[in-house]
């Protein structure tokens, strides 16, 4: 980060040399490598020590290990995808410290929470709210690339889908859901599936004007289908299996450059304004070669924009006490630490009809 908030950053990884190649990408005198393992509880601690912020951006399986350790280095604490039920447990504790931990705040969860948040506002009442996460990333060099951990999104693929309806959360099965979806162009009509993903499990409960139905689809191709429908018939959580799979597919951080096509987020929130039927929607898309020029890909892009900007807020102290969620931050503040991020936001409102 080139902010004057930000004095030293140490870039913690359990491979030393990917924690000094990040150092040397960055070229910045201000950051520092470290070797560390999520998994000793103690070295995390110490490693904790003396920092204002700690930022997450390890498998989730580490959240609650490493907010703990934050806690005990009385740091604030932000991290990437997570936000389950045993983190929004320790709001009051996080409260009572005086600290703020501000969980999931990446492209999606992260974005595409507070995308919804900026579209509620803007409606009397909130009907649905439905995420759609869209990809068309091609590839002349690899045959099969993944834009995000592939140990993540094969779990979160092949788990059960979550749908909040009726006033209840709901398991379906996993590639159920199947929509051809119309994203904004250079994208266009892609096939996405219901996902389990933390938007759904928190936006029912931190809306202030509460939906009746929130989902989560994410873009699947064809093959991907297949190949994911494969994994799970061969029980792909078979350790020999699953490390000859993790091994087989290119890291996301070996692809930046390397891929065409574009990744788009976009939130559609449906309810009632003034009366009438209102739809609000809120996007953003980048090309995947523009964001090479950044060594990123789209995804990891706006994911590692959107996390530079709540660390930010952190930083900054405009998050509240306690422990957050995207949807609970201010969008205009998060809209205006994006500007020149290459990260353009934009929206679209529709009215329906007159209700009687």
């Amino acid at each position: 980060m080139a902010s004057p908030l930000v004095r030293t950053i140490v870039a913690a990884d359990i491979d030393p040399n990917r924690a000094k190649a990040l150092a040397r990408t960055l070229s910045l005198r201000k950051v520092r490598p470290l070797r560390l393992d999520l998994s000793d509880e103690a070295a995390l601690v110490t490693a904790a020590r003396g920092s204002s912020l700690i930022v997450n951006a390890a498998h989730p399986k580490f959240n609650l290990s490493v907010m703990e350790a934050a806690l005990e280095a009385d740091a604030d604490y932000l991290d990437l995808a997570g936000g389950g039920k045993d983190q929004l447990a320790l709001h009051g504790k996080w409260r009572r410290a005086g600290r703020s931990a501000l969980l999931g705040m990446g492209e999606d969860p992260g974005l595409s929470n507070v995308f919804a948040r900026h579209a509620a506002d803007a409606l009397d009442e909130v009907t649905a709210v439905r995420i759609r996460d869209g990809e068309t990333a091609l590839s002349d060099v690899y045959p099969f690339v993944l834009l995000f951990s592939p140990e993540v999104f094969i779990e979160e693929t092949l788990a059960p889908a979550i749908v909040f309806e009726g006033g209840r959360w709901k398991k379906l099965p996993p590639f159920s859901g199947r929509e051809d979806f119309p994203f904004p162009p250079p994208i266009g009509t892609v096939p996405v599936y219901h996902v389990s993903h933390e938007e759904v499990e928190t936006l029912p409960r931190f809306l202030s004007k509460r939906p009746r139905y929130v989902d989560f689809k994410l873009a699947l191709l064809p093959d991907t289908v297949r190949w994911l429908r494969w994994l799970k018939r061969a029980r792909w959580n078979r350790p020999e299996l699953r490390e000859a799979i993790l091994s087989s597919v290119p890291p996301p951080a070996a692809i930046a450059g390397r891929i065409t096509g574009h990744a788009v987020i976009l939130v559609e929130v449906t309810g009632r304004r003034d009366g009438a039927t209102a739809i609000h929607t809120v996007w953003t898309l980048l090309d995947h070669a523009r964001a090479g020029r950044h060594g990123a890909t789209a995804t990891s892009w706006l994911t590692g924009t959107a996390a530079a900007v709540g660390a930010l807020l952190l930083l900054d102290h405009e998050v509240p006490r306690g422990v957050s969620v995207p949807e609970q931050l201010e969008p205009s503040s998060v809209f205006a630490r994006l500007q020149g991020r290459d990260v353009e936001v934009r929206e679209q409102a529709n009215r329906i009809r007159r209700l009687s």
